[in-house]
């Protein structure tokens, strides 16, 4: 009995390590001992356990940047306030 659930911990901790799920609108970059593998997509992926790991999660959202207005003068010299 003892050892049967022994078992079934491992087996836990193997599907657990080995399963990830990539969320939308995101890439997990994997290392494999150290060194860049491979960028996950989003979706259902498999990893060897213990031996790949995500080593960072970027998100792939547009970031809007707020642009300060300025003032341009045009060929005719008249001031225009121009915001992006």
């Amino acid at each position: 009995m003892e050892i049967a659930l022994i078992l079934l911990i491992i087996v836990v901790i193997f599907i657990t390590r080995s399963v990830k799920v990539v969320p939308q609108q995101n890439a997990w970059v994997v290392e494999r001992l150290g060194k860049y593998h491979t960028t996950l997509s989003p979706g259902l992926n498999f990893l060897v356990p213990f031996i790949d790991r995500v080593a960072y999660k970027h998100s792939l959202k547009e970031i809007p940047l707020d642009v300060p207005s300025q003032v341009c003068i045009t060929r005719d010299n008249t001031q225009l306030q121009v915001d992006g």
